[in-house]
């Protein structure tokens, strides 16, 4: 996600290209679905009508296709514009971005360095604490890039004691913060270098005797986390 003075800009994978789009010109494309009309739909997106016709120009070249198909109408009219199949892909895959992203808002973000990554099984390693992070390996990745780990905190748990398992990603840590939030409790839990936020639910918290102050250990699995390279 790049970002302009019209707001953040999704890079958008069609087939082998890569498509910037940001919420001003996906309303635009998104009223000419809606209106059947480039005029009607660049006054609803507040963009002027030759940076529209412009934008689309620029989109249908960057993807070789065409976006916006227009038919000229005669004296009596019937004309109009509407989005081909490609464009209405385009309309598709902006909103699943932006719905996972805005599920997301507030997912935890941990910074680190790649110490080692095992190419066979697809994973590298980050510290923490002294302790080891063990990522997916998704995407081009090296030893010694810096990196966003990103995980959401419904999907990390929270234990009394350090149990077996095959997840490798377990921290000890203090509960520092608790509130209500979306009917979750959201925990705040202090990790030396950094913190988490966990959410769980009251029973849970409950189950647990769960208070500020209390000593914890939480973990998450290889597979919940995001990694990008900052």
């Amino acid at each position: 996600m790049d970002s302009t003075k019209d707001g953040p800009q999704y890079r958008l994978k069609l087939d082998d290209k890569i498509l910037l789009l940001n919420k001003r010109k996906f309303k635009l494309l998104k009223y000419i679905d809606e209106c059947g009309s480039i005029t009607q739909a660049s006054k609803q997106a507040h963009i002027p009508y030759r940076s529209a016709l412009k934008y689309i120009e620029n989109l249908e070249n960057d993807l070789n296709k065409t976006v916006v198909s227009t038919k000229r109408g005669g004296k009596g009219g019937g004309g109009g514009s509407k989005l081909t199949d490609d464009g209405k892909h385009i309309l598709k895959e902006y909103r699943k971005v932006d719905s996972i992203l805005k599920m997301h808002a507030d997912v935890n973000e941990i910074e680190g360095k790649i110490s080692d990554i095992d190419m066979e099984n697809k994973i590298a390693n980050i510290y923490l604490n002294g302790n080891k992070v063990i990522l997916p390996v998704r995407g081009n990745f090296n030893v010694g890039d810096k990196v966003l780990v990103l995980i959401s905190p419904d999907d990390i748990f929270v234990m009394l004691e350090r149990q077996e398992s095959s997840v490798r990603n377990i921290f000890p840590g203090k509960i520092t913060g608790m509130e209500l939030k979306d009917n979750l409790v959201r925990l705040n839990v202090d990790l030396g270098e950094t913190s988490l936020f966990v959410d769980i639910t009251e029973y849970a918290r409950e189950q647990l005797n769960l208070n500020l102050g209390k000593d914890v250990f939480v973990g998450f699995k290889a597979a919940a986390i995001a990694m990008v390279k900052i």
